[in-house]
């Protein structure tokens, strides 16, 4: 006997709901029939994955959609690594050449970067065709799945190319969170904190209890939290589904953070690059006139002794390097950069009426030496 889902809402004018819960892979296939059948019928489904989760992770889905619907399979480069252009060709002339057309559906299955890589394919061929996005990270289903930005990196920064295309709808098992390894589940935690530190505090009070630093949950209690972190975010996208206003206090954190995960090339998790982007911010915004000490301290206490991110500034990065790639941030709109600032524990800095903040290199350049310093890390000034 297998669990029904939930299904949430994304607040988007077109419907694009969420389906959640645990061990819900046996309703995959009807309710992806359900749902394109309202438009036009399947004739052909096309699954994308890794291959390294074609086994235990997402094996079992594809064989149940083998076994209903006629269906191809393709697998894209791991991580962010493959996340480029190279990839994206290789995906859209791969679905031509095996015959997609506007009634076909793309799944696409597996962590951040395969659904941004999927998403974006599934948005330009033939201006836009259905695709399901089916998360199999912490980040993913909990964080990634809930924005409707598709995106590849370019040469000199994260996520430069993409457009908005909302999945068929998006599809969150807990169970194939199991298998993954608890440095990349604490990505998805992290960007839970993100949530309660930018919005609601009442949020945080009741997640901390849930969080440990081996993040050992499994079974019914991984998928609560699961379930936990994703409700801190949707009464963001409630307010904001397309993320084009008040939606960007959800990148709190990230103008250090992409720049970080960009220059360390995968060797820093994109939840760990984040919240070493959210400590920045947060020294930033105190360097500013605006959070204080304690505010500062909360930051450190819930990321590094709950969560158990690493009090370590990453290796091999300098000052100087991180704020030059924090100029291809895709935020920016001027000479100035351009970043969510916290104005108190739950309230993001809103001066120009956009939820960024212009910020001079040097200001920013401080508070990376001052965390620097405060990590111990030679030559930081």
């Amino acid at each position: 006997m297998t669990q029904a889902p939930l299904t949430l809402s994304t607040a988007l004018l077109t419907p694009s709901p969420y389906h959640v819960g645990y061990g819900i892979e046996a309703h995959f296939v009807d309710a992806l029939k359900e749902h394109a059948g309202r438009a036009a019928p399947i004739d052909k489904v096309f699954f994308f994955t890794e291959r390294a989760l074609l086994g235990d992770v997402v094996g079992g889905l594809h064989e149940r959609l083998r076994e209903a619907l006629p269906t191809a399979l393709f697998t894209v480069p791991q991580g962010e690594r493959g996340k480029g252009f190279a990839a994206l060709e290789e995906a859209l002339e791969g679905l031509i050449a095996a015959g997609a057309t506007k009634r076909s559906a793309i799944v696409a299955a597996g962590g951040g970067a395969v659904g941004n890589l999927v998403g974006l394919a599934a948005g330009l061929l033939f201006r836009g065709v259905r695709y399901v996005e089916v998360p199999t990270t912490m980040t993913g289903q909990t964080d990634g799945v809930l924005s409707n930005k598709q995106a590849i990196n370019g040469k000199t920064g994260k996520n430069q190319f993409g457009l908005y295309h909302a999945p068929l709808f998006a599809w969150g098992d807990a169970r194939y969170l199991e298998t993954e390894p608890t440095a990349a589940r604490r990505g998805g935690v992290v960007e839970g904190v993100k949530n309660g530190l930018i919005h609601d505090p009442s949020a945080l009070a009741a997640l901390e209890p849930l969080l440990e630093p081996t993040l050992s949950h499994s079974g019914a209690a991984l998928a609560d939290l699961a379930l936990r972190l994703i409700r801190s975010k949707l009464p963001i996208i409630e307010r904001d589904p397309t993320e084009r206003g008040y939606g960007l206090v959800l990148e709190y954190g990230h103008t250090f953070g992409h720049a970080l995960e960009f220059l360390l090339a995968g060797r820093l998790l994109h939840g760990e690059a984040v919240g070493v982007g959210m400590r920045l911010a947060a020294r930033l915004s105190r360097r500013l006139g605006h959070l204080d000490d304690a505010a500062v301290a909360l930051h450190d206490r819930l990321l590094i002794e709950r969560v158990g991110l690493s009090p370590r500034f990453p290796a091999g990065v300098s000052p100087g390097d991180l704020v030059r790639a924090m100029r291809a941030d895709n935020k920016r709109t001027g000479a100035e950069l351009r970043c969510v600032l916290l104005e108190r524990v739950g309230r993001c800095l809103n001066p120009q009426g956009d939820w960024l903040v212009d910020v001079r290199e040097e200001d920013a350049l401080a508070a990376v030496c001052e965390l620097m310093e405060e990590a111990g890390v030679e030559g930081a000034g």
